[in-house]
């Protein structure tokens, strides 16, 4: 399933939050995904896919979990320090998320299966960053402000 066609997401219309860091940090994970998008995209497109190609990929995979693991460790401290009532069932989708990103991770690792990569990158991670961003980061944002966090 070759999907060259299709982008990521674009960092110009990912909702913005209330806290700047936390925008700072969906602009981040975005344009890295991107960079993925086209790793991917490109290895879709060759009839001789070389091992060079995958380890690019490979690195940039192992790139993106450190940027989420990092980015879900930020926004779990800050909703720990403003006591956010809804702190367990954002924490539990970051776990979950993590959770998924690491078992795609290690199916390429394992099979290089570049078709369900390119599903997670471009279909499945897209619509949960979105859906996650303007439900649970926004009135996270929202909620650490109203109780005293001093946006940048």
């Amino acid at each position: 399933m070759l999907m060259p066609d299709l982008t990521v997401l674009n960092p110009d219309t990912i909702p913005s939050v209330a806290i700047d860091f936390m925008n700072h940090t969906h602009a981040e994970e975005v344009a890295l995904v991107r960079e993925l998008g086209n790793l991917i995209a490109d290895y879709q497109g060759r009839t001789l896919r070389d091992v060079a190609d995958a380890e690019k990929i490979r690195r940039k995979l192992s790139d993106w979990l450190a940027h989420t693991q990092a980015h879900f460790l930020a926004e779990n401290e800050l909703m720990e320090e403003y006591a956010f009532p809804a702190y367990p069932i954002h924490a539990g989708e970051h776990a979950a998320a993590l959770q998924k990103m690491t078992a795609v991770i290690e199916a390429w690792d394992k099979h290089q299966e570049i078709d369900l990569l390119a599903d997670y990158v471009f279909i499945l991670w897209p619509a949960w960053f979105n859906g996650h961003v303007t439900s649970m980061d926004m009135i996270t944002a929202k909620f650490a402000v109203m109780n005293g966090f001093t946006p940048e």
